[in-house]
């Protein structure tokens, strides 16, 4: 059978925009990111601008929605599959653990292993069954991060003496100044239970969950695949470029003034961000849309990214190796060395150069190294041919 090319041009282009987003926590403050001394003046606060507006919580809801519909590949709407997800599920949370602990603490593999279980209560329910849950679980989380936004500008504005939003340097930050490796693993672990629990489960947790239903009912209908019959993506592409752009750009145009006052509002800063997250699927529909169009009509411009893609796996673990080296102590030590523009700058050249190595590395192998661990430990007895699903969102 001939491979779908969307998924992995997707992935591939996925994996820039979730590396953009990570790089401010490995290269600045690793539980603040990019904020204060680090976005001021133009160059700086114009990257920080680019990164929040077009990247961040776009890619991962796109990782999501790919999640979703790679499940397919493995439960084939057979039942007797579900132990083989299972497997599947368990080797990510596994691996996500070592990669939190060894790499990075923004790790994102246990969370989806940890709700793709959740999925074996929908595998096998109604279309509409999906979209209903989908949709009330977004509008929950919609109204829920709204209201927290809203109640912190009350709390700010009734109480700005007991309000602290000042960020300092944690555990980690001094690791990664003067530290060792060794040094920096408890930290690190201790930073990612952190984010588990808050960022990852509240802020981003329900939002993934819907996205993996929407990529079920889209691998159902094959909405990816070379042979699918072309679908409208166009309304809801247009909706996510008119109306969705406009609002990241006015959600970072505000993040970014806000941290460059002399007196910034951690009201303004953290409903600026829920904003941002509520409104992002808008964005993230108008890039499939327009990468698909882009497949359709110069496959030539966006093929290239789909070698990466095929090893999404492998280049996300290495994009946490790489950084590692580059800011760690034990490595070059760039820790807080570098400026925000030539961060983003470093982090476009290392994903290109990962597209070329994925390349040079399927053309001698079918897939990649981690693609072809997680395989090994998630396959049946039975003897199978290499599928879409080892190259899972990460």
């Amino acid at each position: 059978m001939k491979r779908d090319i969307g998924p992995d041009v997707l992935r591939g282009f996925a994996l820039l925009g979730i590396f953009m987003v990570n790089v401010q926590f490995m290269a600045f403050n690793s539980e603040q990111g990019a904020r204060g001394e680090w976005v001021e003046g133009f160059a700086n606060g114009s990257a920080t601008l680019i990164m929040t507006a077009i990247f961040a919580g776009k890619f991962y809801l796109l990782f999501s929605f790919l999640f979703g519909y790679s499940s397919s590949y493995i439960i084939k709407n057979d039942k007797s599959n579900r132990a083989r997800w299972v497997k599947r599920c368990l080797a990510l949370m596994l691996i996500g653990f070592l990669h939190a602990a060894l790499l990075w603490h923004g790790d994102i593999l246990f969370a989806y292993g940890l709700f793709g279980l959740l999925l074996l209560l929908f595998f096998f329910r109604k279309d509409r069954t999906l979209k209903i849950w989908s949709i009330l679980i977004y509008a929950v989380y919609a109204i829920g991060l709204t209201l927290v936004a809203i109640l912190v500008y009350i709390v700010e504005q009734a109480f700005p003496e007991e309000v602290n939003f000042d960020f300092t340097l944690s555990q980690l930050d001094s690791v990664m100044l003067t530290g060792n490796y060794v040094d920096s693993i408890l930290p690190r672990l201790d930073l990612w239970i952190w984010g588990l629990i808050g960022s990852g489960l509240f802020l981003q947790g329900g939002l993934a969950f819907a996205a993996f239903l929407l990529g079920i009912r889209a691998a159902r209908r094959n909405l990816l695949s070379n042979s699918a019959e072309q679908v409208n993506l166009k309304r809801i592409g247009l909706i996510g470029l008119i109306v969705g752009l406009p609002i990241q750009i006015i959600c970072g145009t505000i993040y970014i003034n806000n941290e460059q006052s002399n007196n910034p509002s951690g009201a303004l800063y953290l409903g600026s961000l829920l904003i941002a997250f509520t409104a992002a699927p808008l964005l993230s529909a108008t890039y499939v849309w327009l990468l698909f169009k882009l497949i359709s009509l110069r496959p030539k411009l966006v093929s290239w990214m789909a070698a990466a893609g095929r090893m999404s796996l492998t280049t996300y673990l290495s994009q946490s190796l790489i950084a590692s080296f580059i800011f760690g102590p034990w490595g070059l030590g760039l820790f807080q060395q570098l400026e925000m523009w030539q961060v983003l700058l470093l982090v476009l050249f290392i994903w290109i150069l990962q597209v070329v190595l994925a390349h040079f590395w399927l053309s001698r192998f079918k897939q990649g190294p981690m693609e072809w661990v997680l395989s090994k430990m998630t396959q049946s007895r039975k003897k199978s041919m290499v599928d879409p699903a080892v190259n899972l969102p990460s």
